[in-house]
């Protein structure tokens, strides 16, 4: 219980730091664009598409891949770990929090779009390292906005880190399972016809 205390005020501790201490211009203008380019998975549904269109079929199947990480990570992060979890933001806590983004209405941990940004970030460094890597820096830095705009504890979005990595790694371990299910969907519903 102790180690669980220590942890929360030094979460706390790093909230401030970040969101008082690291203030400055460039920051308060770059975050909150930031936030928003991660809002809804906006980004990485660009990103897929990008790579359906302009991508052969290692592409292709990177862009599907990524999108049924992103949408396994809003599920499992928006629907069941923010509900059971029932954490508050960190500006019903703190009185004085500068919020630089709107509102959420959701409980705080783990971190939305922190999960929806390394889960296809993930599944992409794992099938291409080089789009991988910058991938994986934008995730990071979506992250790191949400604490900065004031929304999200640091272990918020390192939730998000691991929830979404982890997504992200078995949506590539399991791309066979998931070719199998499309393949029997399609005959299904060729069979229909």
């Amino acid at each position: 219980m102790a180690f669980f205390t220590w942890l929360l005020t030094m979460d706390g501790r790093l909230f401030n730091t970040v969101t008082r201490v690291w203030q400055n211009p460039f920051f308060d203008l770059i975050m909150p664009f930031l936030t928003r380019l991660g809002a809804g998975g906006l980004i990485w549904l660009f990103v897929a598409f990008a790579l359906a269109v302009c991508g052969r079929g290692k592409g292709r199947k990177a862009a599907f891949l990524a999108m049924v990480a992103l949408l396994l990570g809003w599920f499992f992060c928006d629907e069941v770990l923010k509900t059971l979890v029932a954490r508050p933001r960190p500006f019903l806590h703190w009185t004085n929090v500068r919020i630089l983004a709107d509102k959420p209405l959701q409980y705080s941990f783990p971190s939305g779009h922190t999960t929806t940004s390394f889960a296809p970030a993930t599944v992409l460094f794992r099938k291409s390292k080089g789009i991988g890597v910058a991938a994986l820096i934008l995730a990071a830095l979506i992250g790191f906005s949400r604490i900065y705009v004031g929304v999200h504890y640091p272990s918020d979005v390192a939730g998000g880190v691991v929830l979404g990595s982890l997504i992200g790694w078995l949506v590539v371990r399991y791309e066979q399972v998931l070719d199998r299910v499309i393949i029997r969907g399609k005959r299904v519903l060729a069979h229909k016809r």
